[in-house]
């Protein structure tokens, strides 16, 4: 199973790319919870294939999930599923909000006609789910939340 760590705070753990939800797109549902580019192709494509993937991300929280797996990602899960035609639950926390923003086409289009494309050389196997082919990895507390320059020059020393 690939690991992507969610820049930044999910850089501090091991991982084999990256992908970026950043927690304040999940604070506006204008800007659709998440970028263009938010996932790499290769965990498309992982998917694509019914390989699981795992995303590892920080806070220096005490919650469950950052902003940006809980809203960002969810979103964009909604929306991969939507590219293959499949409509169904992909998280508990899903909201109303979340299916919304996955179907507004003006800003999802490009990304569901690339999934579409994708998908014609690797033959889908199913939706993706949170908690099933894609896994999350959350840690709580994590002192050096949006101070990676500060973790890095202590693992360096």
């Amino acid at each position: 199973m690939k690991t992507y760590a969610n820049i930044s705070n999910g850089l501090a753990f091991p991982h084999d790319d990256v992908c970026m939800f950043k927690s304040t797109h999940g604070h506006n549902y204008r800007m659709g919870y998440f970028r263009l580019d938010a996932m790499p192709y290769s965990a498309v494509i992982e998917l694509l294939k019914g390989h699981k993937i795992k995303i590892v991300d920080a806070t220096h929280h005490d919650k469950p999930l950052t902003d940006g797996l809980k809203f960002g990602l969810t979103t964009w899960v909604l929306v991969f599923n939507r590219a293959l035609g499949y409509d169904v639950m992909v998280a508990p926390w899903q909201t109303k909000e979340m299916w919304r923003a996955s179907r507004r086409n003006s800003d999802v289009k490009k990304l569901v006609k690339t999934i579409r494309g994708l998908n014609k050389l690797f033959d889908n196997k199913g939706p993706a789910k949170i908690g099933e082919n894609i896994q999350i990895e959350c840690y709580r507390n994590f002192k050096y939340d949006d101070k990676m320059r500060e973790f890095y020059e202590k693992e360096n020393q």
